[in-house]
């Protein structure tokens, strides 16, 4: 056989990853930020726990925070408040927590109907959210993505292993 003839065509075919570019800030900044943020939550734990039957870890809260990214306008808010709703809900204040329940779709197995959707935060929890930044001289928040921040524990990362 020709060599021509042992290549499928494939051969010219080029694969390349797309990462959707975010700019990153400089380390020393989302280092700085990451610190703020880091003790805000460290304080809201201890609070929250010094007084409260259910307790709660950093990590939880660290979670609470990232779920906050969603490409809102003023994402410093909304991941702080998403925080606040986090730990109002522990607290066991759930009165009217359907009202901010948005729906994103629903889902039918067998008979039943699951409604898929969030939790918002309501309105004290942005009010909340507007002090915290003030008490925590976190103004200068302009990050897109939990990824530019120091916020990984531990418990976040996820190590698989292939068995054969």
């Amino acid at each position: 056989m020709s060599k021509n003839l042992e290549k499928l065509g494939f051969e010219s075919i080029r694969s390349k990853v797309y990462k959707p570019k975010i700019k990153k800030k400089s380390p020393e900044k989302s280092l700085v930020f990451s610190k703020k943020i880091i003790a805000m939550l460290e304080d809201k734990m201890k609070d929250h726990n010094a007084i409260n039957s259910k307790k709660v870890k950093l990590v939880d809260l660290k979670r609470a925070y990232k779920s906050g990214f969603n490409g809102s306008e003023n994402l410093n808010k909304e991941t702080l408040a998403c925080v606040n709703m986090y730990l109002r809900v522990l607290r066991g204040d759930t009165l009217n927590i359907f009202n901010n329940f948005k729906h994103n779709s629903f889902e039918i197995i067998g008979n039943e109907i699951f409604v898929k959707g969030n939790l918002c935060p309501q309105e004290n929890d942005y009010k909340q959210a507007n002090e915290d930044i003030m008490k925590y001289k976190l103004e200068g928040f302009d990050f897109k993505s939990h990824e530019e921040l120091y916020l990984e524990d531990e418990e976040d990362r996820v190590t698989t292993f292939d068995i054969e």
